[in-house]
């Protein structure tokens, strides 16, 4: 496994940095697809995600899975591989749309769902509370189940 991972890292570094077309990016527009923001951005969240992976693939090599702080920290870091899967489908789908969700101004103001791509886009911006509440609560349960374990710091 760790020499796939080994073979297959510096192939998607390359992939990522030679994927890109040169754009400038700018402070207002960072977050528009198609700048070197939207490319980092959705890097990031591809790496945080595969790196969620990682750390519960070596919980389960390592045998850790029987102490309950890890077993805590297994499911925070699946939820928040989770979400940014979520969040990188999200972004997609938001850069895609060819037509806005809202319509109108002020009070006059309307949602309009017409298709999947428009549904999909509204849900993976509200369910982020969903994912990342639960996944911070585990992940501080999970850390303080590890403290409290025998040999662990107790210090305050």
């Amino acid at each position: 496994m760790r020499r796939w991972i080994s073979q297959i890292c510096p192939a998607v570094f390359v992939l990522v940095l030679l994927s890109p077309k040169y754009v400038l990016a700018q402070w207002v527009t960072w977050y528009q697809f198609g700048t070197q923001g939207s490319y980092v951005h959705q890097t990031a969240h591809l790496l945080l995600f595969l790196s969620m992976l990682f750390f519960i693939y070596e919980i389960y090599y390592a045998h850790l899975q029987k102490f309950r702080g890890f077993r805590l920290l297994v499911w925070a870091w699946a939820l928040l591989a989770l979400w940014n899967l979520d969040a990188f489908v999200g972004h997609w789908a938001d850069w895609t749309l060819e037509n806005p969700i809202i319509l109108g101004q002020g009070w006059g103001r309307r949602l309009v769902m017409y298709d999947f791509q428009t549904w999909l886009v509204y849900i993976t911006k509200i369910d982020h509370f969903i994912l990342l509440v639960p996944a911070f609560y585990l992940f501080y349960r999970g850390l303080k189940a590890l403290v409290q374990e025998p040999g662990g710091d107790t210090h305050d």
